[in-house]
Parts: C-alpha cells; sequence; structure tokens
C-alpha cells in the first residue's frame, strides 16, 4: 500500500495514476496558504490489513470518525480504526466498514426516530440519496497531510466560510465551471466528506451534522472542505498565485 519512495528531503507517494507526488511538502504548503491553526486529515478506506502501512497501529479505544479525524488534526495521531473501533454505526455504514448495519439505519428510519426528519418517509429518501461505499472495507486509516506515507482517498480540511471560498476558488482556477456541495446535514465527515470524494472522484463541501458538531467538537464558525489528492497540485498553485495577486 505505502508505494514511497524518498528523494533527499522529499517523501514521493505513488499515486493510482502512476505519478509521485509529495504530498507531505504540499500539506505544509495548504497550511501555510490557507492560514490553517492545524493541518488538513488525510483518510483511506483499506479493504485488508495487509494494506494498513507501516508503523500504523489500530486505534485504543472505540470512537466515532470524526472524532478520529479530530485527533489526528490536533494532535498528529496516525492510526486505523476497523468496524469494532468505529462508534459511529452510520458513519462506518457510510464507508463500507460496517456491511450488515441494523434496520433502522439501513433504512433511515433511525433519523425520524432521531427528529431530523417529520417522517419517516423523509428519512428513508435523504438515506437513499446520501453516498455510500458499497464495496466492503476493513478500516479507516488517518493521518496528517503534512506527515502522510499512503496516498489517501480524500483530503479533509475543516476551515472556515473565506478558507473554504478560496479552496473552491482554486478547485475551479485550472479549469472553470461551478462548485457544487452535496450534503443532507447528517452523515457529514464520512459519507460527504470521505465516501462521496471517493466514489466520485471530485471535491466536495459540507456544513458538518448534529454528531460532528457535538462528539468531534468542529466549531461554530468552521466547515468542511474535502478533495481527492489528484486535485492538490492544482489547489496549491492556485493558492500560490491568489496570494500573490490578493495577499
Amino acid at each position: 500500500m505505502q508505494n514511497i519512495i524518498n528523494y533527499t528531503n522529499a517523501k514521493l507517494i505513488k499515486l493510482s495514476s502512476g505519478d509521485y507526488m509529495d504530498i507531505t511538502e504540499m500539506g505544509d504548503k495548504l497550511q501555510d496558504l490557507l492560514s490553517l491553526k492545524y493541518p488538513a486529515v488525510a483518510v483511506k478506506l483499506v479493504k485488508s490489513k495487509e494494506e494498513i502501512p507501516e508503523g500504523y497501529e489500530e486505534v485504543e479505544s472505540e470512537a466515532r470518525h470524526c472524532e478520529l479525524v479530530q485527533t489526528s488534526r490536533k494532535e498528529g495521531k496516525k492510526y486505523y480504526a476497523p468496524v469494532e473501533k468505529q462508534m459511529c454505526k452510520g458513519g462506518a455504514y457510510a464507508m463500507g466498514i460496517l456491511q450488515n448495519p441494523p434496520k433502522a439505519l439501513e433504512t433511515g428510519v433511525l433519523y425520524h426516530k432521531l427528529g431530523n426528519f417529520e417522517t419517516e418517509e423523509a428519512a428513508i429518501k435523504t438515506i437513499n440519496a446520501i453516498p455510500k461505499v458499497k464495496e466492503p472495507m476493513f478500516a479507516a486509516v488517518y493521518s496528517p497531510v503534512n506527515s502522510v506515507d499512503f496516498e489517501p482517498d480524500a483530503i479533509i480540511v475543516l476551515c472556515t466560510p473565506k478558507q473554504a471560498l478560496r479552496l473552491t476558488q482554486a478547485i475551479n482556477y485550472v479549469e472553470g465551471g461551478r462548485f457544487e456541495a452535496d450534503f443532507s446535514g447528517i452523515q457529514s465527515l464520512c459519507a460527504d466528506a470521505v465516501a462521496a470524494v471517493k466514489m466520485r472522484g471530485k471535491a466536495n463541501a459540507t456544513l458538518a451534522c448534529n454528531g460532528s458538531r457535538k462528539y468531534g467538537e468542529i466549531e461554530a464558525d468552521e466547515l468542511i472542505f474535502s478533495f481527492p489528492p489528484k486535485d492538490l497540485e492544482n489547489v496549491i498553485k492556485a493558492l500560490e498565485h491568489f496570494k500573490e495577486i490578493w495577499g
């Protein structure tokens, strides 16, 4: 899984495209150019224990995916979490780590019971539209982007609206077009930020959810912007250009 070569001080990671990229250096640049308090987080879904990068240990205690992202972001933790350590089954289900969820979760009825929707039909309609990883996954692997040694499925940035504006402009800088954010107010750091980006291969933004705001402690002035590693080089190029012309 690692596919790493070391060249002078660079740590080049081989992407699925066949190209090599120093994601760690670009992670530092991303944090600096956006003036982020904490680094972005790299998340990868793996199909087996054999795909876990060397040196990554299983997280000690059961925790929610949103909490694991935050601990990696704020404390520099690098670890993995299989289904037994994924406390939020909704998140594990969205990422393909949980394959046989309780019926209420699978259908969406659970979110009606939690008060998110007026009717069960509305809850079911929403759950059916939420992106999910269908292929069975063994675990999610987490690392700050500026020390990552695997190719992520998603690079997750917790940021202010202004920082998200710059990222949106950066995504559009090379090819133009419109940025389309897809979210529903539930399963934000899992379905919106990981599953959607992995399955679609393009960036997404989301406003977080009740769980990630409460348990992941996402701040009131923060939102979530996530994109695949193939976009990172152009994002850095754009942000450097914006800094030159806008300061």
